[in-house]
């Protein structure tokens, strides 16, 4: 009620409708999305969102992403906040970058290529998969700012790394570029699949700087000029 009283007097004053945006956070997560429901059922204000005080590391994103993932599911939201308490000396972009997952794994919004990675079990035979994932991740981080610029479209970029045959195959040949480790029992060979096909078969000790290698050319061959796929 003191939102839309707020607005209503900003109105009464001469400030557009458009020009209004309200926020009603709250820092318990039922507490917010109940709140918001209401707001939004009640008015055509823009809103921004998200949960205040939400706390440090784990818990305020676990708690963040509650709140803000149930309320965007649902349409509510037009700018959001991730109100997280930072680590001592760390900085306040981690906020934004979480927000931007948020957004991300939700399919609303792309701000880089997404990287699917299979958690690890008793089938995976080290932690091969984990240090190769880690390699992707950073091999994009790195990359983004000259990609953005040579690449159009670069955010929709798909790419899994997998540890085991069991789940390995089918989730690289949903993703664009995709690569199965070997597990336990498994032949020490790594194939990797672009588009839903098996383009090679890694095997060594240089899989990782093979297979980033491959990447480095399907980005440059799938947005670059040609964008076309050499077999």
């Amino acid at each position: 009620a003191s939102a839309l009283n707020s607005a209503k007097l900003a109105e009464k004053t001469g400030l557009p409708s458009n020009r209004i945006v309200l926020s009603v956070k709250m820092s318990d997560v039922q507490d917010t999305i109940q709140v918001y429901r209401k707001l939004s059922a009640m008015c055509d204000y823009a809103l921004h969102v998200g949960l205040t005080e939400a706390g440090m590391g784990d818990k305020g994103i676990v708690a963040s992403t509650g709140a803000l993932s149930v309320l965007l599911q649902e349409g509510i939201g037009d700018t959001i906040r991730g109100s997280i308490t930072p680590e001592p000396g760390g900085s306040r972009a981690r906020e934004v970058q979480i927000c931007q997952l948020i957004l991300q794994t939700m399919g609303l919004r792309q701000f880089k290529p997404s990287v699917s990675s299979c958690p690890g079990c008793g089938r995976t035979s080290s932690d091969y998969y984990q240090k190769l994932a880690a390699e992707v991740n950073g091999y994009i981080a790195k990359s983004m700012v000259e990609w953005r610029q040579k690449y159009p479209g670069i955010e929709s970029l798909k790419i899994a790394v997998m540890g085991c045959i069991v789940n390995g195959p089918g989730e690289s040949r949903h993703a664009d570029i995709g690569i199965s480790l070997p597990g336990k029992t498994e032949e020490p060979i790594a194939p990797v699949y672009i588009e839903g096909r098996q383009h090679k078969v890694l095997k060594g000790e240089n899989i990782p700087r093979d297979f980033i290698k491959i990447l480095e050319n399907y980005v440059g061959e799938k947005f670059g000029a040609s964008s076309k796929i050499s077999q």
